[in-house]
């Protein structure tokens, strides 16, 4: 056993969310018997495979990057660090590296060097400044690793759907511009507004915001949250509070009941914490109602008018509101030209035939139709240019 390393990963004070993850690593330093160190060699095994990493180095660097600590929230918001900080950070990185130079060969006996689980170990170039640097840049904690999230349960997981670029949605230049200036503006510290895109299905709003994630890869992260979690903006928001990042907090589907308690916050949220943060947040929602208050009885005028009113105090704390309208026959004929022929696949004028009747089954002419009926084509029908 080696006493002195282990002591050493005993006393990790600011990384000890690290320290806790690499726990099966630092056990090996205290294995009695046999059984204790096959065990312990098979967890290491076990968790940097399913880190994606090659060495017990990367998994260690992996994990300290996504630590959320005194250290990485001081770096993430551009706080000064204090000397003796700035030292026991020094230290526990110092410690990390020897952790990661445990060989697997040092617990292999006669009996077990046949089977043994043989860690790949080292690798472990992590600094002190090169640390702090990724902090400023990424963040800390879950976000650091990423720039596509969905928030639930108070937990940050990494978005899985953001494959789509602005470049995807045919046509719309108009309506994307407005997005694109007010996002840029607002990555750029310029006057930038809360925005409600609004519209047809299917047109590709959410796609819209979902693609300002891979566009704006290294300036920008999208944080996705259910209109059922809406209560939680205020938490969220002070979570991001200070860090030198920026978000764009998202909504897909934003729409409340008539006796939906929720509005008011959300009016709240929109007038109040989110606008008196440190400006790093905005809030992008998508809608495909008319209205986004569920219309009450036509015939109570007075509650028809106090639904009106409420929805038009919502309306005016966005301060942009984009619409997304489905295309006409051309126009929709236009989208699926050009799906098509970005997939490499010849335009005959039988297709015109297919999408319209094909249209018609599915409800109407969107982008999101034109998608699929060019999926259809491409299965069935294509000629490859």
């Amino acid at each position: 056993m080696d006493d002195g390393l282990y002591l050493r990963y005993r006393a990790i004070s600011i990384f000890k969310h690290t320290a806790e993850r690499c726990k099966p690593l630092a056990d090996l330093l205290t294995c009695a018997s046999a059984v204790d160190r096959v065990e312990g060699c098979a967890d290491v095994f076990r968790a940097v495979a399913e880190s994606g990493c090659e060495s017990t180095g990367e998994w260690l660097k992996l994990l300290a990057e996504s630590d959320d600590n005194v250290f990485s929230r001081c770096c993430a918001r551009g706080d000064r660090l204090p000397s003796g900080l700035k030292a026991q950070v020094n230290n526990e990185l110092t410690t990390f590296k020897q952790l990661s130079l445990i060989k697997p060969d040092d617990y292999a006996t006669d009996a077990v060097r046949e089977f043994l689980p043989r860690f790949a170990f080292g690798g472990f170039s992590v600094t002190f400044d090169k640390l702090a640097a990724f902090y400023a840049a990424n963040g800390c904690g879950r976000i650091s690793g990423g720039n596509a999230f969905v928030y639930k349960d108070g937990q940050f997981y990494p978005a899985h759907d953001v494959d789509a670029s602005l470049s995807d949605l045919k046509n719309y230049a108009e309506e994307k511009a407005e997005i694109v200036r007010n996002t840029e503006n607002f990555i750029n510290g310029l006057p930038a507004f809360h925005t409600l895109l609004y519209g047809d299905r299917g047109t590709g709003k959410s796609t819209t915001v979902r693609a300002l994630a891979r566009e704006y890869r290294d300036k920008l992260k999208v944080i996705e949250l259910s209109k059922n979690d809406i209560e939680k903006l205020p938490k969220l928001n002070s979570e991001l509070y200070g860090l030198k990042q920026k978000f764009i907090l998202f909504i897909d589907d934003l729409s409340f009941d008539e006796t939906d308690g929720r509005a008011d916050g959300f009016k709240a949220a929109l007038e109040g914490s989110l606008d008196s943060s440190s400006g790093n947040t905005l809030l992008y929602c998508t809608s495909n109602r008319r209205h986004l208050f569920k219309e009450r009885d036509k015939a109570d005028a007075r509650n028809k008018n106090d639904e009106t009113q409420a929805e038009l105090a919502l309306f005016d704390r966005f301060g942009l509101v984009v619409t997304y309208i489905n295309p006409g026959k051309d126009g929709f004929i236009d989208i699926l030209k050009q799906i098509l022929r970005s997939r490499g696949m010849k335009w005959r004028d039988e297709y015109a035939t297919v999408a319209e009747l094909a249209a018609l089954k599915k409800g109407g002419r969107s982008p999101r139709a034109a998608k699929q009926i060019a999926d259809l084509i491409e299965t069935s029908y294509a000629e490859r240019l």
